[in-house]
């Protein structure tokens, strides 16, 4: 089977369009629109409903006016499959500060029960209630608690009345409702940029142990980092928050990129059959065979995921796909092309085997 003739040319003006959309990636993630951190990190409320009757600034409108939500957030994602409407806000003062009295309540429960009990008495204070009464601090805890989770579903029942009513939607329209406290938030966040960069540099040091050669360690650590913006940029361009299943996603994605990389590296470099341009051709079919079945099988997982609305594995699949993308330009018209300039370097001529 003849191959593709992609590197038989010049192959060097492959890395135009990887440094092109590099500079894109880079101002659509971080310039504009920029990428959003979702409530996995920030904490706040998500409520998704599969409908084509909201609009993103009425939305938007209602709840910050209407109903004093803060720090709204309203995305309409249309596709081939339908459309869909991410509405995220922050908590009410009312309701982050009774919840924050109330962590703090159970932290000192402990340490001092009579500071303890003064703290979650605030709890009520706040969310305007009356004192319970309780025989001991264990059971101000729980009411404090029940208190604080009833607020919190008291106000994503009015958002989902709200929309019903002021949009003319079905009332057996169904909702999909997150919540994450911002405490858990912030943890996650810290926790997952300290895995992201743990798993990088433990990346990097067993690739240059594999091939103990510089050049091409870099090529593939450079690959997955390619892929990693790719994604990112993309989930912000489709209005995607970044989310703790987009980052497993992105985590998944760091395996596949080194597999297709290392394929690459070590036929290119180890085998002697053929000329160098010949195995990279011949690669190149096989690496796409494998990216394609991937692709077709992750778009299957994100359209069934969409009209079930399962969130976590929508965002999973759209991660991989858009992952998928960057694998196919970081792997083919960045690496492939650094480790066809490496062995010209090295032996002198790509022609030879």
């Amino acid at each position: 089977m003849t191959g593709f003739k992609l590197y038989d040319k010049n192959y060097k003006r492959l890395f135009i369009l990887p440094v092109i959309l590099t500079v894109i990636f880079l101002l659509i993630t971080f310039v504009f629109p920029g990428m959003t951190l979702g409530l996995d990190f920030q904490g706040g409320t998500r409520v998704i409903v599969n409908t084509d009757k909201l609009q993103e600034q009425p939305v938007k409108d209602l709840l910050t006016q209407d109903l004093g939500l803060p720090e709204v957030k309203v995305s309409i994602v249309s596709s081939p499959f339908g459309t869909s409407a991410r509405i995220e806000y922050a908590e009410p003062k009312h309701l982050a500060d009774a919840r924050d009295l109330l962590d703090q309540g159970v932290e000192l429960k402990s340490k001092n029960p009579d500071q303890a009990q003064s703290t979650l008495l605030q709890v009520f204070q706040k969310l305007s209630l009356p004192a319970p009464a309780f025989t001991g601090i264990d059971e101000l805890v729980s009411a404090a608690s029940e208190a604080v989770n009833a607020e919190s579903s008291k106000i994503a029942n009015s958002v989902r009345q709200e929309l019903i009513t002021q949009f003319g939607l079905d009332p057996n329209t169904p909702f999909t409702t997150e919540q994450v406290t911002p405490t858990f938030g912030a943890s996650f966040l810290t926790n997952t940029i300290l895995v992201a960069v743990a798993g990088i540099v433990l990346l990097t040091v067993v690739i240059f142990i594999f091939f103990r050669e510089f050049i091409p360690s870099i090529a593939v650590v450079e690959a997955v980092l390619f892929d990693m913006l790719a994604a990112l940029a993309l989930l912000t361009l489709f209005g995607f928050s970044i989310t703790l299943s987009t980052v497993a996603a992105l985590l998944m994605m760091v395996g596949y990129s080194v597999d297709t990389d290392i394929l690459l590296t070590t036929r290119l470099l180890k085998r002697k059959d053929k000329t160098v341009i010949e195995r990279a051709n011949d690669t190149l079919i096989t690496g796409m065979t494998v990216t394609a079945t991937l692709f077709g099988a992750t778009l299957v997982m994100l359209i069934v995921s969409w009209y079930s609305q399962i969130t976590i594995i929508y965002e999973i699949s759209a991660t991989i796909l858009f992952g998928l993308i960057g694998d196919v330009i970081a792997t083919w018209f960045t690496n492939a092309p650094i480790l066809l300039w490496y062995w010209e370097k090295k032996n002198g001529s790509i022609s030879s085997s």
